[in-house]
């Protein structure tokens, strides 16, 4: 095992959350990690800056922000229900992967022994990038815990490309190297409307279930979960905030027009919640290429809420 260290801390922590400094100690239902990571940008032709998005997300602003004596959490109100959500839920901050600029290969080998270390310690990954490439390494090393699992990719594209530029693991290509770990089984693409024709052709050679934004919209998220997740597996999710509507998140990697309303996603996510067990997610592309403080927020919340999600169906 490396002697270098594997994360560190942040100075403010995801929703005030107690910091865990020690993997081997961690004692938590929910362990946040920090994954600072934009090499896997497809550059010079995207913006870059997504290795901010834990920083930005951890500065944002919301309800949940509180953690009692104890070192639970406060939980956060909804007037829409009346109701209080994750009171008592035990969530730590495990700092940022502590990557290595210019080694992509030991950038990748920590991410995925951190998230299999909280994955170990029977924590639920939460993993904010970051880029979206991010989701193999951190994926791979869920699955090596809780394998055999499902992967449910929310995304305005695919990432299915074998290779781009002659690399296999940028942003574009996560999905097809997830699907490629013996301890994934099933894939199921959700929100697309950005497909180059050749991924178009690899997702159904390659039997990836997917639906695209206006078969969301045209059928409903409840509708295009049941037909393309199954019921009561191990789930990983990845969410790219980009299968949001751009005008919503301006300051994400590739914003595209046309994409989710806040309230569809989160109809969407909390219906996954449903129907298996999440064991790991992460939520990418939160970029600081355009200040827009609206965009780690929206981030912030989905968090929020998926999680709120996640909890009532163990209830």
């Amino acid at each position: 095992m490396s002697m270098q260290p594997l994360v560190r801390s942040a100075t403010r922590t995801f929703f005030g959350s107690p910091v865990c400094d020690d993997l081997d100690t961690l004692e938590a239902q929910v362990g946040f990690i920090g994954v600072p990571w934009d090499q896997g940008v497809i550059i010079p032709f995207i913006r870059s800056g997504a290795y901010a998005g834990p920083r930005l997300v951890r500065e944002t602003r919301t309800r949940l922000r509180e953690t009692k004596p104890d070192g639970t959490s406060a939980g956060w109100f909804d007037i829409e229900t009346e109701r209080h959500y994750l009171d008592g839920v035990r969530m730590a901050d495990c700092g940022d992967v502590f990557v290595a600029g210019g080694n992509v290969d030991l950038s990748h080998r920590r991410m995925t022994e951190v998230s299999g270390k909280i994955a170990e310690r029977g924590a639920m990954v939460a993993a904010v990038g970051g880029d979206h490439s991010i989701s193999f390494p951190v994926g791979r090393g869920v699955a090596k815990v809780h394998g055999p699992l499902d992967v449910v990719h929310i995304d305005a594209h695919p990432d299915f490309a074998d290779e781009i530029y002659g690399s296999r693991f940028q942003h574009g290509s996560q999905l097809r190297r997830l699907s490629e770990l013996p301890t994934v089984e099933h894939i199921s693409a959700l929100g697309l409307r950005s497909v180059d024709p050749d991924q178009y052709q690899d997702l159904k050679a390659k039997g990836v279930g997917y639906a695209s934004t206006r078969a969301i919209l045209d059928e409903g998220p409840t509708a295009i979960v049941d037909r393309l997740v199954r019921t009561g597996k191990n789930l990983y999710v990845s969410i790219d905030i980009d299968v949001l509507d751009g005008g919503l998140v301006p300051a994400t990697t590739l914003p595209e027009p046309g994409g989710l309303s806040y309230r569809q996603l989160r109809e969407l996510l909390a219906v996954i919640a449903a129907k298996g067990r999440v064991v790991g997610f992460d939520i990418v592309e939160t970029s600081a290429a355009q200040a827009d403080l609206n965009t780690a927020m929206t981030s912030a919340w989905l968090i929020i809420h998926f999680l709120t999600a996640l909890f009532e169906n163990r209830a």
